[in-house]
């Protein structure tokens, strides 16, 4: 850990104390680490903590490559070895803090090594060097099987035991701990050579044997010599070729012994390689008939002693190696023919007297060809000899189709298969027949690939179909993509590199000139599928900034892709087909790659390196965050690019760090910085204005005397009345005043504390005099009766109002009379001139009687329309509760309940149960409420006069 030093320490550290107030000690920039691996071996991923103190309005990181940052705790990658430096710095509005870290990064091993021998014709102990710089810890695996062994020394034997081609690994770590491994493929070749000798041989004792030698070893290890034991006890060095003579009769088995320039020996042995005896005695053979047609059998019998073996020569070029001395054999040629006879005794021979034999008659023989045009068509030609004019031809094609009796023929077959093709040929008079056979093939020649559409990358398996293979020499494979194989096998494997539609080619080349070469052609066979992935950076590509990566992959024809896989380079991974818009904390270059499969699974992939660019750096800020209307502030952006204002309204300049910003309402101010890069950040600082005061009033008012006012200013947030007699609040917008006498106010107001107040504003009270008011006597009265209500007042009264209305034959008028149905309380306000009121209250009380209730004591139902109905009458009743009426007897004769008084319908008409009553005294019964809900009970006699 390492700071940037500072000159005269003491004496600058005092003088910021002083300057700063002590605040310097806590404007220190600083940052912590962690690394991944923490090896710290290339590439390694440092991420940064910032534990810088203070407030800092902008932190630069410089990774030393070039590289750099603003982000607060980035993350930097290093992918080589070496010290590298991360300074920070820290810029305040006061002054910079710088701080810097110094770590060595590890680089990996760049691992190698040698051998002494890598190639060898002998089993040996090879020499291995390590020549890996700065190499520390060794594990070798020298690829026999063996264990890995571990040193640290540079160098180790190791024994091979074995003949063949050995992998060897070395992995190194090196003094910075870092771990790397090399593997060299079959880097240690051992190849002990072979030897092989001509074939067993013999003769008769004595016996001269050639012997030649044939060595396998490699050009730049030629043989040296050879060393031969014949098996008879004699051993003798020579060259590859060597004559030995045999004296005995026996078996002999040979041993061969090469040595190569380099030391290599082989020995290897042939077991009864060489035959000697001595010759038959008393050979002699006869021959059974002498003539014979052509085909016919022919018997041979041979006599010897001694003899172990028979060789036959018969003269129609066939012979015959056997141990049979008694047997029969069919001649294929006719003439007059000598059979030779080599009667022999491990590899001695004893040859009797030839023996002639007379063989006659025709010897068949033909030739077939396929037609090149039509596979069905074989042509056969008849190549039989010793034929007359007189011979007879009969041919059977061996599809049960009729017999041909031509010389020559041609025959179309309907059925692939393989057919056994006869021709017999008999000679003018039938005495002789010979028949000879050939099997030719009738087939299709076909292929297939097995898809008919793969992904690009993957093996197509192609398949010969309907051929038979003991027919054919080779394929050739002509693939549509430009490449071609040639193989025996009857399947190949192909992988298509590229994506398309291909015709495939099958070339048929037969072992048999009677096929002629079949060429399978097939257009647009296979279909070669792929995405194509590809991706572009849409914006700008900047530090600390989101960056937008689009995919641009195209799709095979009617398969869509269904997954993505992005590795964006910054640790970050993603399964979307556009992924979210990432971030790279520090410049520099960084390898994406995506990853896409389509809907039949087949993939592609791209890797490309996108450069991202620094991005600049801006704070904005202001000296004054608010202002009164009218004035200015002074604008400050730090940045290490180029500034611009982009919100100009009452701005003093553009394209300056310091602007003069006067504005008349609520502004954010947003400047942009720009780098060499093109790369752009913003910010912004708000200013409030507080605006000037429109100040308003309510008008001058009239106020009754003892009364209160309301006053009510508008146009500011703040306010300030004076005088404060009489007022509630003299600090809010709508005070409250009760003056007793004539006064003026001034109020004066302001939108923030900060801002002046207005000019002053006046609204001026004047107080009136209030009238006298007397309502007049409470009064208690019957129910049902007619009040009479009298109000008095000053002289200055020019208006009556009664509250409430009930019951009044006038609402305004000083004199009412009021028919109260209820107890009631009048009020009654006079008002002045002035508009000043005073009020007073009357209270009347009823008093519920009996004679509130009139019931008359005859009634006379005669229908004259005089008296005919008997009912309550009366006012003051709210209603009657029950009506009855008895006869003398107490019978109940009328019954009435719940209805008003004065209501004739509710009366008897002198009736019960549809007759009339005779004239009689009947006693009733009247139960009721009056209008102040005093109950009552009222009883009488009634005559009723007919």
């Amino acid at each position: 850990m390492k700071y940037h030093p500072a000159r005269c320490l003491k004496t600058l550290l005092l003088l910021l104390i002083i300057l700063t107030g002590g605040k310097v000690l806590a404007q220190q920039a600083g940052f912590n680490y962690t690394a991944s691996p923490a090896s710290l071996c290339a590439p390694v991923t440092f991420t940064l903590q910032n534990t810088t103190t203070g407030t800092p309005v902008m932190y630069t990181w410089d990774f030393g490559d070039g590289r750099s940052s603003h982000d607060a705790n980035p993350s930097v990658t290093y992918t080589t070895g070496g010290q590298k430096t991360i300074t920070l710095t820290a810029k305040y509005y006061n002054g910079e803090s710088t701080y810097y870290r110094q770590i060595t990064v590890g680089d990996i091993p760049a691992v190698d090594f040698n051998a002494n021998i890598t190639q060898s014709c002998k089993l040996y102990t090879a020499t291995f060097t390590d020549v890996t710089p700065g190499a520390q810890y060794r594990t070798w695996d020298f690829g026999d099987g063996s264990a890995p062994v571990q040193s640290t020394t540079s160098t180790i034997t190791h024994a091979y035991g074995k003949a063949g081609k050995f992998s060897v690994t070395l992995t190194v770590t090196n003094s910075t701990g870092c771990t790397q491994k090399l593997v060299k493929s079959e880097y240690i070749n051992i190849s002990i050579p072979d030897v092989a000798v001509t074939s067993p041989t013999g003769g008769c004792v004595p016996y001269t044997a050639a012997f030649s030698a044939t060595a396998t070893n490699p050009a730049t290890d030629p043989v040296s010599g050879y060393t031969w034991n014949f098996g008879d006890g004699t051993i003798q060095a020579g060259n590859a070729t060597i004559n030995h003579t045999y004296a005995q009769t026996g078996t002999y088995d040979i041993t061969v012994t090469m040595t190569t320039n380099s030391g290599c020996t082989v020995t290897k042995a042939f077991p009864k390689q060489i035959h000697t005896g001595n010759p038959p005695s008393g050979v002699s053979f006869t021959v059974s008939p002498t003539t014979a047609c052509v085909g016919e059998p022919v018997r041979v019998l041979a006599d010897a002693k001694y003899a172990g073996n028979y060789f036959w020569d018969f003269g129609d070029g066939s012979t015959l190696d056997t141990t049979a001395y008694d047997l029969k054999h069919n001649f294929l040629a006719s003439g007059n023919l000598t059979i030779q006879l080599k009667a022999g005794s491990n590899g001695c021979y004893t040859s009797p007297v030839s023996m002639p034999v007379t063989i006659t008659g025709p010897v068949s023989s033909f030739s077939a060809s396929r037609s090149c045009t039509n596979r069905t068509a074989f042509t056969f030609t008849n190549t039989s000899t010793n034929t007359t004019a007189t011979s007879t031809y009969e041919w059977d094609f061996g599809d049960n189709s009729p017999l041909e009796t031509t010389q020559n023929t041609t025959h179309q077959y309907s059925v692939t298969g393989k057919y056994t093709v006869r021709l017999t040929v008999k000679d003018n008079n039938g005495a002789c027949s010979h028949s000879s056979f050939q099997t030719v093939y009738y087939f299709l020649p076909d292929f297939t690939a097995g898809v008919s559409a793969i992904c690009r990358g993957s093996k197509a398996t192609y398949e010969v179909l309907n051929i038979p293979q003991e027919l054919v020499a080779s394929y050739t494979w002509q693939f549509g993509d430009g490449s071609s194989a040639t193989t025996t096998q009857q399947s190949y494997e192909k992988t298509f590199p590229v994506s398309g539609n291909f015709d495939d080619k099958l070339i048929i080349n037969y072992k048999d000139a009677m096929y002629c070469t079949d060429v399978v052609t097939k257009v647009g066979n296979i279909r070669i599928l792929a995405p194509v992935a590809d991706f572009a950076i849409t914006g700008g590509a900047c530090a600390g900034q989101p960056v937008n990566l689009k995919n641009t992959s195209a799709t095979s024809p009617n398969t869509p892709l269904t997954n993505w896989r992005w590795d964006l380079g910054n640790g970050l991974a993603s399964t979307a087909q556009t992924p979210p818009a990432t971030n790279y904390s520090a410049s520099g270059d960084y390898t994406v790659k995506l990853v896409i499969t389509d809907a039949r699974n087949c993939m592609d992939s791209i890797t490309r390196s996108i450069t991202i660019n620094p991005s600049p750096f801006i704070k904005v800020s202001s000296t004054q965050a608010k202002i009164c209307e009218g004035s200015g502030t002074t604008l400050n952006a730090i940045t290490d690019g180029n500034v611009q204002w982009l919100v100009t309204d009452n701005l003093s300049c553009t394209y300056c760090t310091t602007p003069t910003a006067s504005p008349v309402v609520n502004t954010r101010y947003k400047a942009l910085a720009t780098n060499a890069y093109g790369c752009t950040v913003y910010d912004s600082t708000d200013i409030s204005v507080v605006p000037k005061v429109s100040l308003t009033v309510t008008p001058n008012m009239n106020v009754c005397y003892g009364s209160s006012a309301k006053l009510q200013a508008t146009g500011a947030t703040y306010y300030n009345w004076t005088p404060v007699d009489g007022l509630t609040n003299n600090k809010i917008a709508d005070p409250v005043s009760t003056p007793v006498a004539d006064i003026t106010y001034q109020v004066t107001g302001t939108n923030d504390p900060m801002c002046p107040y207005s000019a002053p504003v006046s609204v001026k009270l004047s107080v009136k005099p209030v009238p006298s008011v007397e309502a007049g006597k409470d009064q208690e009265v019957p129910v049902g009766s007619v009040v009479r209500l009298i109000a008095t007042g000053s002289i200055d009264v020019v208006k009556w109002q009664w509250s409430p209305t009930d019951y009044l034959d006038c609402t305004t008028c000083p004199a009412v009379s009021a028919a109260i149905r209820k107890p009631m309380t009048y009020s009654v306000t006079g008002t002045n001139a002035f508009g000043c009121s005073k009020s007073d209250i009357v209270s009347i009380d009823l008093v519920c009687k009996s004679d509130a209730i009139f019931i008359p004591n005859t009634f006379s139902p005669n229908g004259d329309g005089v008296n005919d109905i008997f009912y309550p009458r009366g006012k003051g009743i709210s209603f009657v509760k029950s009506f009855r009426i008895f006869n003398r007897w107490g019978q109940e004769v009328y019954h009435r309940e719940q209805f008003n008084t004065d209501d004739i319908s509710k009366g008897w008409d002198g009736m019960f149960k549809g007759k009339p009553q005779s004239a009689d005294v009947y006693i009733y019964f009247i139960e009721a409420y009056c209008d102040t809900n005093e109950f009552m009970q009222l009883k009488g006699n009634v005559t009723l006069v007919r």
